[in-house]
């Protein structure tokens, strides 16, 4: 009876109900979790399913605990070594490689910014009915100023080297667009410049060089 009453109150690892998703720190269904923080932070009492030794401390320690990692303030398993230890590593490094792309793209997204959100819209519009008088819709202010920003956020949100807009074809490419009305154009994408358009520029340059072989 002691020994059920003991068993039963060890979980595998913490779970979503204390308030903390742990489904990317799968070195926690390799311990035992006795109790947890009374202010639900990170520090728990575990014990290793290895060695048995009993810790008290966070996700970090489990780490260090498994994969051997010293100076981290508690000692290392003796008993993950060999499979075990190369079973714990690859499962923490898979999950820590998903981790940091779901990073990426999280950041990706909120480092793209839509040009017509939020207050940016109402500014937008308080300008274009400002500029929408006979001397602005003769110079299109309106529009230079978007067009502005489109251009701007490209480059940033990219990465572009600001050198970029120095380019001739760059410069080209857009006096090409500002003089031409092209309805429903639309710029080549990712596949269409590595293998169509390229290929074309591929024959374009190969008719310049005919003269000189």
């Amino acid at each position: 009876m002691a020994s059920s009453s003991q068993k039963g109150k060890y979980f595998m690892r913490p779970t979503k109900s204390v308030g903390v998703d742990f489904d990317d720190k799968p070195l926690w269904n390799h311990v035992k979790v006795i109790s947890i923080a009374p202010n639900w932070g990170g520090n728990r009492t575990w014990s290793c399913n290895y060695c048995n030794k009993i810790v008290t401390g966070s996700c970090n320690r489990v780490k260090a605990h498994l994969l051997r990692l010293s100076g981290h303030g508690v000692q290392i398993c003796k008993e993950s070594s060999g499979d075990i230890y190369a079973t714990l590593k690859m499962e923490h490094e898979q999950a820590e490689r998903k981790r940091i792309v779901v990073q990426v793209i999280a950041r990706n997204k909120a480092d793209y910014i839509s040009l017509l959100e939020g207050t940016d819209l109402i500014q937008q519009k308080k300008r274009k009915s400002s500029s929408s008088g006979a001397i602005g819709k003769s110079f299109g202010i309106y529009e230079r100023n978007t067009a502005d920003k489109l251009a701007a956020r490209m480059f940033y949100a990219s990465s572009l080297s600001l050198n970029f807009a120095n380019s001739p074809y760059f410069k080209k490419y857009s006096k090409f667009l500002a003089e031409n009305s092209i309805p429903g154009y639309i710029p080549p994408l990712y596949n269409s410049l590595r293998t169509t358009v390229l290929a074309q520029e591929i024959t374009h340059i190969d008719r310049k060089f005919q003269p000189i072989k």
